[in-house]
């Protein structure tokens, strides 16, 4: 056998190898289980009824905002809590593009102490800087009935939650799917007696970190 034959044998095994070794890194990396996407976290915020300010002709009652933690589209929905009688109710949808105080003031000519509640102006350190959207009754709650009892407010503002969104009998827990989360809420006065901070905390269940959504009721 010549060396020059002998030298293209051995190039020739350490092809193979090299193949070899690449095919069998390729069917391990094929073997590895993965990851499946992580779940998006459920969305809580805010909304409020409000109405035009003072004088504006024609005057409109029962506009519907909401104070969400992150940017949403046209059409996503939300249930509101309503706190009296215990229960969600569907829903609100998101029917603008994301509103900044010139919109609220020109466009829909809310009142300067309005704006200030959508944007959570007066509290002392808001859980975040609200992305604020005209929301659109629809369903159940297009023509619900809320509790006409001494002290319920339900029907000016609260919490807002996933549309698929479920209370416990005693309120004091949030079934979404397989989740629990227990629901806390705290009203604080603002100062000088001009209105009122309402504070709802959801905190997943068992050890999950709490989740805070603050909405406000000034005195306007």
């Amino acid at each position: 056998m010549t060396a020059g034959s002998l030298c293209g044998r051995q190039n020739a095994v350490k092809a193979v190898a090299v193949l070899s070794l690449l095919c069998m890194a390729v069917a391990a990396l094929a073997a590895e289980p993965v990851a499946a996407p992580a779940a998006e976290a459920p969305v809580f915020g805010g909304w409020r009824n409000l109405q035009t300010e003072a004088g504006y002709q024609p005057a409109q009652r029962n506009l519907a905002f909401a104070l969400l933690p992150q940017a949403a589209t046209r059409g996503d929905r939300f249930a509101i809590l309503d706190r009296e009688g215990k229960r969600t109710v569907c829903c609100l949808q998101v029917a603008s593009e994301s509103l900044g105080v010139a919109a609220l003031r020109e466009q829909y000519h809310l009142p300067q102490a309005g704006v200030t509640d959508l944007s959570n102006g007066r509290s002392p350190a808001r859980p975040y800087l609200p992305h604020v959207y005209a929301m659109q009754r629809v369903d159940e709650l297009a023509d619900y009935g809320f509790a006409d009892v001494a002290g319920a407010y339900s029907d000016l503002g609260g919490l807002l939650l996933p549309d698929a969104a479920a209370l416990d009998a005693d309120g004091s827990e949030v079934r979404l799917g397989e989740a629990h989360y227990r629901l806390q809420f705290h009203r604080q006065p603002l100062a000088d007696d001009d209105g009122a901070l309402d504070r709802y905390t959801l905190q997943l269940l068992p050890t999950g970190a709490p989740v805070v959504v603050e909405v406000p009721f000034g005195t306007y």
